[in-house]
């Protein structure tokens, strides 16, 4: 009987053992997998203008926190200055994740950019300006973090810095040069003053390459300020020593914009030179120094009243022509009629040698005058008047006998 029994369950014995093993062994590698994918984050307080050194690895999460005051009256920019420092570190790039109160952040570094053909151009030196979305309290203390994360396993050498911009915000027709480039781009803000309806954004620069994209944007999160995306949103202008663009309150419910500029990756844009063409697709070119010193001023445009004061002007310029017109008309009108009438009573001219006609006074109805008539018989306008009248009043004609 127990023979008979040991056959019966052997075999559910042995796959009881079996799947026992099989889970002794999916549970030790689920164990393994979970211990890889642990990593260590690490939260640091960090201040601005302080230049943070570290590494990352797969193992490791850097998050540096940051805080400032941020107040309803007064715009100030932040900008994120990363430099990656460790050889090869396009096959493993580090991504940099800012997360604001209302926006979100994240770009690569090295930052790869592509021109025309798909070339791929990397960047290891990248700056960015952080939207500040306006806040609706006198003052306000906001938080943001930075998270520095990477898939690979080698250490890579990276510095971080986070900076005020003080000229952030651009004033009426005061001048502000700045420097720029493709993973450096750069944007300011300005708020239309009381009694301004429209205004002229000019940028200018001495150089004319690398060729530059000037936008105007609304004051809203994200701001579009790489070459692949700096066309999406509002008004651009592509340009190589001057760029122009006129902006209406009207059009931005907020009073205010940003302004926007980028230098692009390659100059075909603006009818430069193009680049080789790589040997390999996947080639990376080193784009060179393309970094731009430009310079922004906002001006006000021409309002309303100097408008209809040139209309006027104009207006005015034609209305005096039509005048003269007019009175010239009206003299030879009255001249017309005053030869009329002395033709009427008869009275003629003596030519001279000279041209030089003159009446003689063969009686004292009448009077005498000297006209130049350039050879032709003619009469004096005032004499005439005077002739007529004096012989109408005598009620008496000239005598005909005046020679012809």
């Amino acid at each position: 009987m127990v023979l008979r029994s040991r056959c019966k369950f052997g075999p559910v014995l042995v796959l009881f053992q079996l799947g026992y093993v099989a889970l002794l062994l999916l549970c030790v590698t689920h164990l393994r997998f979970a211990r890889a994918e642990t990593k260590t984050v690490v939260q640091k307080d960090a201040e601005f203008d302080v230049t943070y050194n570290d590494t990352v690895t797969s193992d490791n999460q850097t998050i540096y926190a940051f805080n400032h005051t941020v107040s309803r009256n007064k715009t100030e920019g932040v900008r994120v200055t990363v430099d990656v420092l460790s050889e090869g570190a396009e096959s493993s790039p580090i991504l940099f994740v800012v997360r604001q109160k209302q926006a979100v952040l994240s770009f690569q570094v090295p930052l790869i950019l592509r021109g025309l053909y798909q070339r791929k151009y990397p960047y290891a030196h990248v700056g960015r300006t952080l939207c500040q979305p306006p806040t609706r309290t006198l003052t306000e203390t906001q938080y943001f973090f930075v998270d520095v994360s990477t898939l690979s396993s080698l250490g890579t050498h990276y510095q971080l810095r986070i900076s005020r911009v003080d000229s952030f915000t651009l004033h009426t027709d005061k001048k502000f040069s700045f420097t720029a480039s493709p993973s450096q781009p750069q944007y300011f803000k300005y708020v239309f003053p009381d009694g301004v309806d429209t205004a002229i954004v000019k940028v200018n620069s001495e150089m004319t390459f690398p060729c530059s994209v000037m936008s105007i944007q609304d004051i809203q999160c994200p701001v579009y300020d790489l070459d692949n995306n700096v066309a999406f949103i509002g008004m651009y202008q592509t340009m190589t020593k001057t760029a122009a663009i006129t902006v209406q309150r009207k059009d931005f419910p907020s009073n205010s914009f940003y302004v926007v500029v980028v230098v692009k990756t390659e100059d075909e844009a603006c009818g430069g030179p193009l680049r080789f063409y790589p040997l390999r697709p996947d080639e990376l070119i080193d784009a060179g120094n393309r970094s731009k010193t430009l310079d922004v001023v906002v001006s006000p445009a021409i309002n309303s009243d100097v408008y209809v004061m040139g209309m006027l002007f104009c207006l005015g310029i034609f209305l005096s022509f039509y005048l003269l017109t007019f009175l010239v008309a009206c003299v030879e009108n009255k001249s017309t009629r005053a030869l009329t009438l002395a033709s009427r009573f008869n009275l003629v001219s003596e030519p001279t040698g000279h041209g030089v006609s003159s009446l003689t006074n063969h009686s004292s109805r009448c009077c005498g005058c000297v006209y130049t008539t350039n050879g032709y018989g003619g009469m004096c306008l005032v004499c005439v008047f005077d002739i007529i009248s004096t012989c109408y009043h005598r009620k008496a004609k000239c005598d005909s006998s005046l020679p012809l």
